[in-house]
């Protein structure tokens, strides 16, 4: 008997050792469980966060790793150096110390090498990315900024320099605890990588693309009736950049007063669609900003706002950062993996971008002459196909070689589905030299850092090229300005919409838009500027634009600058939180007229009461949104149960919903396939749709809008319980607050101009990548509550918990 507890304990610590060097042990992901709990290596090395300035070293063997960063109170940096590529060299340097598994494993996701370090599950989502050509691009960028834009070279190769001097001195047991539960190491830095970076911000920005639903849903309905259901121009819209004399915002409590032509809002393709990136492809990636001149400031001063609406993860999307050197002083957020501050403001001038909804991916039927795909037709000749190789690694798996096609119109990147064969030209596959444009998206970003005024500012965006943006701008001096800036490609009316044909060079683009002939508006008449994804510019616009454009933020924002003759700071926050929804204004009042009350039970008329007294706001403790948006989306479906997402077809606007319901609620489009024999109308889906909510609720009220919409923040992996708790505040998609599940308004700003600048930012989490750190999600409350933090911008900060000198 004595040695039966010596025997139990040798064979659980022989199956520890066993079990513990097993990775993926009885089925489930998991690491090697010894290295993981190894005390001196494994995960208790990430359990918590010691003094920000005592954990790296001070002494770096770099000729321009010169200056200093301090931390404040919120573990925000703020570097000061004595030059521009010593200051870009300590981002990168405190960007890695942050931020390391995010910025590797993000650009693995662009790179098509998620599979490498992820499995065999990332393979065909990999096998896309490699033949959508990323690598290649990547590539391209690099030698065209070596070749022709040395000084941006230099700045890329500073801050990679940053990068992996940080990862010099990084001892295995300190990795980030990502590193340890998927067993695999840090990525050394370079352009390359930091190219991959900003190509996969333009996938989420600028990837979407619907040519073969629009062909198949026009082949489906003919041209009439496709036209009817899906025009091109919405005609109660307010664009960022309306055309001379045309009123803005003329919006009445029920605007649709004539029926005119609209934007189509499609079902769009996005060239990735998964977890593992920065800018995660979403349908409404978006954002809002505006900036009030002086005769709408109560400073006498402009004030400016943005927030950008993208995915919501932690870390955080941006990463928020001071930088001062000579010629620069700026505040705001930058991405960890790339240099500069995108959206920001210094001590004369603000800055911010939303998203240009405008489509720059256009496909090209090729006509192959075999079936090997190595030659194709192109006005008339046959022409062969350049092949691109790469390999594709998989975690366990022999590396595969990946052969694509490349024609002159770009890569093709489907052997199956509807755009198999097929070339996709994107306008993210260009990267101009200096005989088009003075310097590149680096040296924009750059160059709005050490802005002064409004010359300035033009000059910047000179150079940039993807993905387009409506680029806001404010001066102390008492300029405002916004441009809707990028190459957008030349093309015919109603070139882009549907799939083209690749057999001649005269379906290719014609070139771009001249930088002089981009829209813009500087100091208007109406007092301000503005633009949350709304169509870009009036219909006197000489050039076509195409593309997906939100139809109600932008709307009801102008509408607010309209009525409110000042705005100060506060106002301004309020405009960014608030959680009206004009959809619901315009459409709620039609269907709550077409409802039959009489043929309703007691539950019924206690369940219209609900939405009679609601004040179209989302807030997250209202049953009115829940059930406005139950009601809708089942009527939209009954009325056009033609369109199925999953045949590949296009889905009509909201508005023309709004508008075939108020002004044809006869139309055939209300009828019902699946009853031949019965002719349905616009008031019968509309009874019938509320009846299908009602016997769902089954006599209870719905559920609050925050416990409907189950918005919360996920682990940029979706580990589990490295999330945030439920988010119980308003906002939806469709109102200027945006909050939905893993998706909002990833950063907040406003920015008051005027000798000493004063600025205010929330940001959903904090500096810090490592969960066991208090800066991993010390800006959640915060950012939940509608609260925000003051930005201060001095010349040398000083920081209370420490800073770091390099010599």
């Amino acid at each position: 008997m004595r040695w039966t507890v010596p025997l139990i304990s040798a064979v659980l610590l022989l199956g520890w050792l066993l079990l513990g060097s097993i990775p993926g042990v009885f089925g489930l992901p998991l690491p090697e469980l010894g290295p993981f709990f190894n005390p001196a290596r494994g995960f208790w090395q990430n359990t918590g966060e010691g003094a920000r300035t005592e954990e790296l070293s001070l002494h770096l063997d770099d000729a321009i790793a010169r200056g200093e960063i301090h931390f404040d109170d919120r573990g925000v940096p703020h570097i000061i150096a004595g030059s521009r590529e010593s200051a870009i060299f300590l981002q990168g340097y405190v960007n890695a110390y942050d931020r390391l598994w995010q910025m590797d494993i993000s650009t693995r996701a662009t790179e098509g090498a998620l599979a490498q370090v992820l499995g065999p599950s990332l393979k065909e989502r990999d096998l896309v990315k490699i033949r959508s050509g990323y690598r290649e691009i990547a590539e391209r960028m690099v030698d065209t900024l070596r070749t022709d834009f040395p000084e941006e070279y230099r700045i890329l190769e500073a801050y990679a320099a940053g990068v992996n001097a940080y990862l010099d001195q990084l001892e295995p047991e300190a990795y980030p605890l990502e590193y340890k539960l998927l067993g695999h190491e840090p990525i050394r830095w370079s352009p390359y990588r930091i190219a991959l970076l900003v190509k996969g911000m333009s996938t989420g920005l600028s990837g979407a693309y619907n040519d073969a639903e629009a062909t198949a849903t026009l082949d489906r309905l003919g041209r009439e009736q496709f036209d009817f259901l899906f025009p091109e121009r919405f005609p109660e819209d307010s664009p960022v950049v309306p055309d001379p004399d045309v009123p803005t915002s003329q919006l009445s409590l029920f605007p649709w007063e004539t029926l005119a032509p609209a934007l189509r809002r499609p079902n769009f393709h996005l060239i990735d669609s998964s977890a593992y990136s920065y800018f995660p492809p979403d349908p409404d990636n978006g954002s809002n900003n505006w900036a009030v001149g002086p005769t709408h400031s109560n400073t006498r001063l402009p004030l400016l706002a943005n927030d950008p609406h993208l995915a919501l993860t932690y870390p955080s999307v941006w990463y928020e950062l001071q930088m001062t050197y000579p010629g620069c002083n700026a505040r705001g957020v930058g991405l960890a993996g790339a240099p500069g501050i995108m959206i920001g403001f210094n001590e004369n001038v603000a800055w911010g971008e939303t998203n240009v909804g405008h489509d720059v991916t256009d496909w090209y039927r090729i006509s192959w002459t075999d079936s090997a795909r190595t030659t194709y037709l192109l006005d008339g000749k046959p022409t062969p196909a350049v092949y691109h190789v790469d390999t594709l690694s998989v975690k366990g798996e022999e590396a595969t070689i990946v052969r694509t096609p490349w024609t002159v119109f770009g890569p093709v990147p489907f052997t199956e589905g509807p755009y198999a064969d097929m070339a996709m030209r994107w306008r993210a596959q260009d990267t101009p030299g200096s005989a088009v444009r003075p310097h590149t998206i680096i040296g924009t970003f750059l160059r709005l850092m050490e802005s002064r005024n409004y010359p300035d500012y033009v000059a910047a965006l000179e150079g940039y090229v993807d993905p387009a943006q409506n680029f806001i701008f404010a001066a102390g001096d008492g300029d405002i300005a916004i441009r809707p800036n990028g190459f957008f490609p030349l093309r015919a009316e109603g070139e882009g919409r549907f799939i083209r044909e690749g057999d001649s060079l005269k379906n290719a683009w014609r070139g771009w838009i001249p930088f002089a002939d981009r829209p813009v508006q500087y100091n208007p008449a109406r007092g301000y500027v503005s633009s949350a994804n709304q169509v870009t510019t009036g219909p006197a616009y000489p050039y076509y634009y195409l593309g997906r454009f939100d139809e109600y933020r932008g709307r009801y924002i102008n509408r607010v600058l309209d009525r409110q003759p000042t705005m100060n700071q506060r106002r301004m926050k309020e405009l960014q939180l608030d959680d009206y929804s004009l959809l619901a204004e315009e459409l709620s009042p039609f269907l709550l007229a077409r409802i039959n009350r009489r043929a309703l039970t007691e539950d019924g008329r206690r369940l219209l009461r609900v939405l009679s007294e609601w004040d179209y706001r989302y807030t997250g403790d209202s049953r009115g949104p829940t059930l406005f948006d139950a009601w809708r989306k089942k009527f939209y479906r009954l009325t056009f149960d033609e369109f199925s997402a999953a045949e590949r077809f296009l889905q009509p606007e909201w508005w023309k919903l709004t508008d075939l319901l108020e002004n044809d609620p006869g139309n055939v489009i209300f009828d019902i396939d699946s009853t031949p024999s019965f002719r349905e109308t616009g008031a019968i889906l509309v009874q019938r749709s509320f009846e299908e909510v009602l016997d769902e609720l089954d006599g209870a009220l719905p559920l609050t809008w925050a416990e409907e919409r189950d918005a919360r923040i996920y682990h940029i992996g979706r580990i589990p319980g490295l999330g945030s708790g439920l988010i119980t505040t308003g906002g939806a998609r469709m109102t200027p607050r945006v909050v939905d599940d893993g998706f909002g308004a990833s950063w907040r700003m406003v920015v008051e101009l005027g000798e000493r600048p004063r600025a205010w930012g929330a940001l959903p989490g904090g500096a810090s990548g490592n969960p066991g750190s208090e800066y991993y999600d010390n800006g959640f409350e915060e950012w939940a509550g509608g609260r925000y933090h003051e930005l201060t911008l001095a010349k040398r900060p000083i920081d209370p918990i420490g800073s770091w000198i390099f010599e």
